[in-house]
């Protein structure tokens, strides 16, 4: 598997949509700290697609979950521990105000994550439908797994400095509030804050 950023791990055809890392989490953070700028995934549809055919599936059934793996991609570390990430692991897809770009669906912003002990680690971030044909005998919905997609290494050190949004992140982030995807008053849960913004 490759171990560069941004990795398509598995897209699967069971789903018209594919994910986009547009906004990698910081390439360090300190111990219990939020990631900044939050790891952003935007939701498209899938190459040969007919959108008419997706748009049958309801978006709202889909939702994005960000587990954490070593940094080789190769172990599943949260889940299973529960104390290595704290915060909101799933956000459901939020669709824009208007599509700027052929085939855009939606994005997914963690803003909370926090991984809690020192280590180099990545993000997975793994796109689910539930599937409520495809309940069990007990009439529980199935949760698939249709895709995950894997983000750059994450260093975790008490000696991290606080990361700052790039222009292209920043430019990113204003259009999602301007969109309303994210809402201005929420700008610091998103890697931005007033005093990036009067050095800047």
């Amino acid at each position: 598997m490759s171990t560069s950023g941004n990795t398509a791990d598995a897209q699967s055809a069971l789903s018209p949509y594919q994910m986009h890392i547009i906004i990698e989490p910081p390439d360090e953070a300190r111990p219990g700290d939020a990631l900044l700028p939050a790891p952003t995934i935007q939701l498209r549809f899938r190459e040969n697609v007919e959108e008419e055919a997706a748009l049958a599936q309801d978006i709202s059934s889909y939702w994005a979950v960000a587990s954490l793996v070593s940094d080789d991609g190769m172990v599943a570390l949260a889940p299973p521990s529960t104390s290595l990430v704290s915060g909101t692991p799933a956000g459901a897809i939020q669709e824009p105000d208007g599509a700027e770009a052929d085939g855009e669906v939606g994005y997914v912003l963690f803003r909370n994550l926090c991984i809690n002990q020192p280590g180099n680690f990545r993000l997975r971030i793994s796109l689910y439908r539930m599937a409520t044909a495809e309940s069990d005998a007990s009439g529980a919905a199935a949760a698939l797994n249709t895709g995950s997609v894997t983000t750059r290494v994450i260093h975790i050190h008490h000696g991290a400095q606080v990361a700052r949004l790039r222009p292209e992140e920043r430019n990113i982030l204003t259009s999602l509030q301007r969109r309303g995807i994210i809402r201005a008053s929420s700008s610091t849960s998103s890697g931005t804050s007033e005093k990036e913004d009067d050095e800047a």
